[in-house]
């Protein structure tokens, strides 16, 4: 009668363990699109064999198989390729940033071809040239001054626009900084209710699926590294102190002063710098990109004013006036401005090198020669506006290029990932179909061993 029941319990541990196994695949085929859903495994053993050893009745026939049992669910995944993902998430969160704040700035600075401050500053000079060839030409010198007109304008929008960017970047930092303080404050959360699983022997999988995702996006945003401390907490380090210990976050602050960003931390209320990630990124194109390219655009403004007015101060104007500025003195890209004189005057532009000359251009041909004067870092004024041009381009093609081999990286990583740990519906399938074939030869044992006991109850005539 016992061997009977044994039978039955063996086809009953086949039935529980082969639906928990058809329940976890069939978990996996439910996730097939979750992100960052990571394939997992019922781990079948044999249960212990009757009787157990040290039991004298083991001498006797050896032991009896007692069944199969679902020990565990196995996770799949690859530490190392999990660090090598978030070192290129990080490195590619960064140059992402960085390129797509610079596209801006070239979108400013070169707006349409013909329209850029270089095709601006030899519409200039070919105006001087004009006046210097007519120089009582009245309309020569309204046209000379449309132009100097346009090209301070050209320099207020750059400036103005550019500095629109940096004031949009302080906009998206603090979103950065806000969804930083969000994903640490939930990564803690499920680092608690992951100790707690684990302390009482369960398998936390989806919890830990849960977390790496946001460790990956965190890594994204700050370059930040998760590790495990002798303990078994998660310890997460952004520039040298704590973000992330155990169940403990600390949330970061930002704030915008004269001299830059400053981000500090609650575990200190240090500073802390981020330099990679897209908040490092967006950082490197607001306080060191940016700056530089207003700086040259202050410089072409402030040298194209000072050599200018330089020479229209030798030169004499159709009312016998010298000494004037053309331009308003100390002109940056923002304040650069033509003389109130000027624009309300046009007589007062100086052609003449000598006074009672109104048919005499010497002094606006000087002028319109500036274009070919190294007047700026060894430079043209001229070349000086393409080389800030080409610069910008540069910039945008250094991130663009370490973007595209980032990009290329992470995704031989992913792939490496999908195949370790990546769903696969129709594996799944042919697992699931295995598993229910075995569910169903499973009951069949259970069915045989209650059509034997059924057959000695009715032999022994027990009612």
């Amino acid at each position: 009668m016992s061997g009977i029941y044994n039978t039955i319990n063996i086809g009953l541990s086949g039935l529980l363990a082969y639906r928990q196994a058809i329940d976890v695949r069939a978990h996996n085929v439910a996730n097939v699109a979750t992100e960052g859903y990571r394939r997992q495994e019922a781990v079948l053993c044999a249960i212990p064999g009757l009787p157990f050893a040290g039991n004298m009745n083991a001498l006797v026939g050896g032991q009896w198989g007692a069944g199969v049992q679902a020990l565990s669910v196995r996770h799949s995944h690859e530490s190392f390729l999990d660090l090598q993902a978030r070192l290129t998430d990080a490195t590619l969160g960064r140059w992402g940033a960085v390129s797509g704040t610079l596209h801006q700035v070239e979108v400013i600075l070169q707006p349409a071809p013909g329209e850029d401050l270089s095709a601006q500053l030899d519409r200039f000079w070919n105006a001087w040239e004009t006046v210097a060839g007519q120089p009582e030409d009245v309309g020569a010198r309204y046209a000379l001054r449309q132009q100097a007109v346009a090209l301070a304008n050209g320099f207020h929008s750059a400036e103005q626009q550019i500095q629109a960017i940096r004031t949009t970047t302080d906009t998206t930092l603090r979103g950065q900084i806000a969804e930083v303080n969000t994903l640490t404050a939930e990564i803690a959360e499920l680092s608690r209710i992951i100790s707690v699983a684990l302390a009482e022997a369960r398998a936390p999988n989806d919890n830990l699926d849960r977390r790496d995702v946001l460790l990956d996006r965190l890594a994204q945003l700050t370059g930040a590294m998760p590790f495990t401390s002798e303990g078994g907490d998660l310890i997460v380090y952004l520039d040298g102190r704590p973000l992330i210990q155990g169940s403990t976050a600390h949330s970061l602050s930002l704030e915008a002063t004269a001299t830059g960003i400053e981000i500090r931390t609650s575990y200190d209320d240090g500073l802390v710098a981020i330099g990679n990630g897209e908040i490092g990124g967006v950082l490197y194109a607001r306080d060191v990109c940016i700056p530089g390219y207003l700086q040259q655009l202050d410089d072409l403004a402030a040298a194209l004013t000072a050599e200018v007015n330089a020479l229209h101060q030798t030169g004499f104007g159709l009312d016998n006036a010298t000494g004037r500025d053309f331009f308003v003195p100390g002109g940056a890209a923002g304040t650069i401005a033509v003389d109130p004189l000027l624009l309300a005057n046009v007589d007062v532009i100086a052609a003449a090198a000598a006074a009672d000359s109104p048919g005499d251009g010497s002094i606006a041909l000087q002028i319109a020669n500036l274009r070919y004067a190294p007047v700026l870092a060894g430079r043209s004024l001229d070349e000086f506006a393409q080389g800030l041009l080409g610069l910008v381009g540069e910039d945008v093609r250094t991130a663009d290029s370490a973007l595209a081999a980032h990009t290329a990286a992470r995704e031989q990583i992913r792939q490496q990932q999908q195949s370790i740990s990546g769903v696969s519906t129709d594996e799944e399938m042919a697992y699931l179909m295995e598993l229910q074939r075995a569910y169903q030869a499973a009951a069949r044992i259970i069915q045989a061993g209650d059509e034997m006991l059924r057959i000695v109850i009715e032999r022994l005539g027990v009612s």
